[in-house]
């Protein structure tokens, strides 16, 4: 175990995972003198968790055909995309299947939708069982878009998520704030409410991922500071410490979705309480290889800054 200092906590203890295994040789040859300044580099790490493998979902909203799709498949499918990052796409339901059969198994598919119930007279409405019958094991619910067009209240977004989880999919379950709940100051408000009623349908929190949106960053121009973001974060963590139990706070995933791309992503996964993206626009572009690469780009250059450090000490 390694403890090191965090910007959010006074410390955290990080398990030694694979990556960070490949430092400890390293680190423990370095003397005191050097290893203390080098020490404060993984803090930029610290929740390279064995827990929470980094998890990327590339939404496609209504923005493909099967053309588009078969272009997206063919440059995830020759990218070399990094195996600690479980790596899914949010498909219309109508491409469903065509979506599953065309990716790798490496690569999940996410419905955007699904209904509250298994059956009945919901035109327009897509099921669970439905989902599950088109070979895909995830489902998108109370994403922003979903809660402010067409109005989806918590309700309703808890009824789905109960009903998906109770079915077998596995759940990313939105929370979003907008720019007056920001400029208000009623944020965190917001945030907990739609938090407290996801919370009430989820017994099995290691099938569901959180993502938090900040919509005042999403195809506005503004960029959400990683301090924004990760103070968010922070906060959701914390709920759930203290609201649902440690082990879950510890082991749930919280992603971030607001205008990520290739420029961003890097920085971005260093956050302390950030374990992956709701990625918009930008998974209908390469930069999604870049993203879904994000973390493990990172280690690799903390793991050859560590190597430069030993083969300096070597010619001293």
């Amino acid at each position: 175990m390694i403890t090191v200092a965090s910007q959010t906590t006074t410390s955290q203890v990080i398990p030694l995972t694979p990556l960070l295994q490949q430092l400890t040789p390293l680190v423990l040859k370095l003397t005191p003198l050097v290893l203390t300044p080098l020490v404060l580099k993984l803090t930029l790490v610290i929740n390279m968790d064995s827990q929470r493998k980094f998890f990327v979902i590339g939404n496609w909203k209504m923005n493909v055909d099967k053309s588009r799709i078969d272009s997206i498949v063919k440059f995830m499918t020759a990218a070399s995309l990094d195996p600690t990052t479980e790596a899914v796409v949010g498909c219309p339901s109508c491409y469903l299947s065509y979506a599953r059969q065309q990716l790798p198994n490496n690569i999940g598919v996410a419905a955007q939708n699904c209904y509250k119930v298994a059956k009945g007279n919901f035109s327009g409405e897509i099921s669970a069982a439905m989902i599950e019958d088109c070979g895909c094991e995830w489902v998108i619910l109370g994403h922003p878009e979903r809660r402010t067009i067409f109005h989806e209240p918590d309700d309703l977004i808890r009824e789905k998520v109960t009903h998906a989880l109770k079915s077998g999919l596995k759940v990313v379950a939105c929370v979003c704030e907008t720019k007056e709940d920001r400029d208000e100051g009623r944020t965190w408000q917001v945030l907990e409410a739609q938090m407290a009623s996801l919370a009430s349908s989820i017994s099995d929190w290691s099938r569901v991922v959180i993502a938090f949106e900040a919509l005042w960053a999403s195809n506005t121009g503004i960029l959400a500071t990683n301090n924004q973001v990760q103070e968010v974060l922070s906060q959701l963590r914390q709920w759930l410490r203290h609201n649902v139990s440690h082990s879950v706070a510890d082991t749930t995933r919280i992603i971030y979705a607001g205008s990520v791309s290739s420029d961003n992503c890097q920085q971005m996964a260093r956050l302390a309480d950030l374990d992956g993206f709701l990625v918009g626009s930008a998974a209908l572009r390469t930069d999604i290889i870049d993203i879904i690469n994000a973390r493990g780009s990172y280690v690799s250059r903390i793991v050859n800054f560590f190597s430069e450090q030993e083969r300096s000490l070597k010619r001293i």
